[in-house]
């Protein structure tokens, strides 16, 4: 998560290198990597936030999780059409307890910023953003460009990170990477899932996974978190920076010939030019005095005492470097394949709570929904399906290891609090999962004709909207029609309430992943009989995040718009 100003020091000192092999430069070439997998996410996302068209508006500007996995895509592809190794990309399965007290300030950070985003002025429009092509998103990730002003407070997707993840695993293979680009294959690697096999989520960080394959490999990490330098990555580690990549290209006699460049640090030769013992001491110093100058943290990195190697605060700064949380990773990495980075980390805390839990309750971090800040946070709906999949993890341990609540941290008007779940019992897990049973079997009853996609969509804004019949001024059916074929209620175009409706029924969603996802790995020690299948058609993650232009398109026409909001309303209201 990064040693404040670290990189700012440091990033000065890095030299040029090129990724990849070519005769044409005289750049150090790095032939291998391994990457930081949401930093990837993350650096994908701002270069696609960043050329987005002036004529967007705050309400569709969020670059989707189809994009951004697409973008990781043709990121990749690149790194093999230059002939570059990737030993693994790496995804956090749960951060220890050190890193609680600076995830929680994020957390604020991006709800201060979703309210800022409340509070801007923005021109309703009756037309959603069409989806970038996967020409326009070459374009835009190897392109270096600031982010306007206007966007700077939207908060990040928060279901992107899991949606590559999945997707790399899962949904990029060779055929579909065919359908989708104009590439070609033959750079990449033999298996048909070209990532699969490099793609893991570690149980801890990232950063751990990272730097032990970085310090067995001498493999360079491509990340954009300077905590990386930190770790022991060897006499050959290095760091390259995302947001320094460039593709460079130059024309010549016949051809255009590419080169991609970076700005990279090795630890080991830094310290060496700077003459200090090692980076660690230089981040620890920056730690305790992130105000000073950097000839003073050098100064302070060169003349320390030797005691002080073992003074009770340096050993504390160095426990999270130096600390491998991931064991028994061969075991592990099998069942970490099937969880959502959010499922992930309460599972560990359950596996592991010294390291990953102080004690009982365990908590759950949701991230900041794109939604209206001024109204009840979107995360209420479908707390009782989150809360059924809490219960069966809770439940498949034995009794002197359960938690019997859960904290999850949610927004709550203006603060991100710990909301307590208390868990249902067993038989109320059973008749709660009868209940949903039933009510999926009338759904499907109801919405027969959909896509699966168009299917599960309805079934969560039935969901929804059954709730807000009963304690608000529901939409008339006009409204849920025109929401449906057009993607707002209003008659001048998508404002805010469009967008929270839509933050509602994600909520739903994500929750019956969740849900699906405790059914899956609970299932060997905690049996719910024919239960376990009743979700097991849900669709990936891109495909249940869609954003309003791609979910009008099931109810384009009036006919199958006007016949989904008549069910709706008969059946739901």
């Amino acid at each position: 998560m990064g040693i404040l100003y670290l990189t700012r020091h440091l990033l000065p000192c890095a030299e040029t290198i090129t990724l990849g092999s070519t005769e044409e430069t005289e750049l150090p070439c790095l032939q291998t990597v391994v990457i930081d997998g949401p930093s990837l996410v993350y650096d994908v996302y701002h270069r696609l936030l960043a050329c987005m068209s002036p004529a967007c508006d705050i309400l569709d500007v969020q670059p989707t999780c189809n994009e951004v996995s697409r973008g990781v895509v043709i990121f990749l592809h690149r790194l093999a059409i230059q002939g570059v190794d990737v030993k693994q990309i790496c995804f956090d399965g749960a951060l220890p307890l050190s890193k609680r007290s600076t995830r929680l300030s994020r957390i604020e950070k991006s709800r201060s910023r979703l309210e800022a985003c409340r509070r801007q002025s923005f021109a309703m429009r009756k037309e959603c953003r069409r989806e970038m092509s996967s020409d326009v998103i070459s374009s835009a990730i190897w392109r270096s460009r600031s982010l306007p002003t206007r966007w700077k407070n939207l908060p990040e997707n928060p279901f992107m990170v899991s949606a590559v993840f999945e997707d790399l695993i899962h949904r990029w293979n060779k055929t579909s990477i065919q359908h989708e680009f104009d590439f070609e294959l033959a750079c990449l690697p033999d298996a048909e899932y070209p990532w699969s096999n490099i793609t893991i989520m570690v149980p801890g960080e990232a950063d751990v996974g990272c730097a032990r394959v970085t310090k067995m490999t001498g493999a360079a990490i491509l990340t954009s978190d300077s905590d990386l330098l930190v770790h022991d990555l060897g006499l050959n580690g290095s760091v390259a920076f995302l947001n320094t990549l460039q593709l460079i290209e130059e024309s010549q006699e016949n051809s255009t010939a590419t080169e991609l460049r970076a700005q990279r640090i090795s630890p080991a030769d830094l310290c060496r030019r700077l003459g200090i013992p090692n980076i660690q001491r230089f981040a620890f110093e920056l730690s305790r005095n992130p105000q000073a100058p950097f000839n003073e943290l050098l100064r302070l990195a060169k003349e320390y005492d030797e005691g002080e190697e073992s003074s009770s605060e340096y050993v504390e700064f160095l426990r999270e470097y130096r600390e491998d949380h991931s064991l028994n990773m061969k075991k592990d990495v099998l069942i970490s394949r099937q969880m959502d980075p959010r499922v992930s980390e309460l599972f560990w805390q359950y596996e592991l709570p010294d390291t990953y839990s102080e004690t009982p309750p365990f908590h759950v971090y949701l991230g900041l929904l794109h939604e209206d800040h001024s109204r009840r946070c979107a995360w209420e709906q479908a707390r009782a399906y989150r809360s059924l999949g809490y219960a069966l993890l809770d439940l498949s341990r034995p009794e002197n290891q359960r938690s019997g609540s859960i904290h999850e941290f949610v927004r709550r008007g203006t603060r991100v609090v710990a909301e307590q779940v208390t868990l249902p019992g067993e038989k109320s897990v059973m008749s709660t999962l009868k209940y949903l049973q039933q009510r999926l079997n009338i759904a499907r009853g109801v919405f027969q004709g959909y896509s699966l996609s168009d299917f599960w969509f309805l079934f969560a804004f039935s969901e929804v909207y059954e709730e807000i019949s009963s304690t608000a001024t529901i939409p008339s059916a006009k409204k849920l029609e025109s929401f449906l074929g057009k993607g707002y209620m209003g008659n001048s175009g998508a404002d805010w309430a469009d967008i929270h409706l839509l933050a509602q029924v994600q909520a739903v969603l994500y929750s019956l992943r969740m849900l699906q996802q405790f059914i899956l790995i609970t299932a060997a020690t905690y049996d719910i009989g024919l239960y376990r299948n009743m979700l097991e058609d849900l669709p990936p993650l891109y495909l249940l995040m869609r954003p309003r232009g791609e979910i009008i398109g099931g109810f384009s026409e009036k006919e199958t718009c006007r016949r989904a909001v008549q069910q709706l309303v008969q059946n739901y209201g």
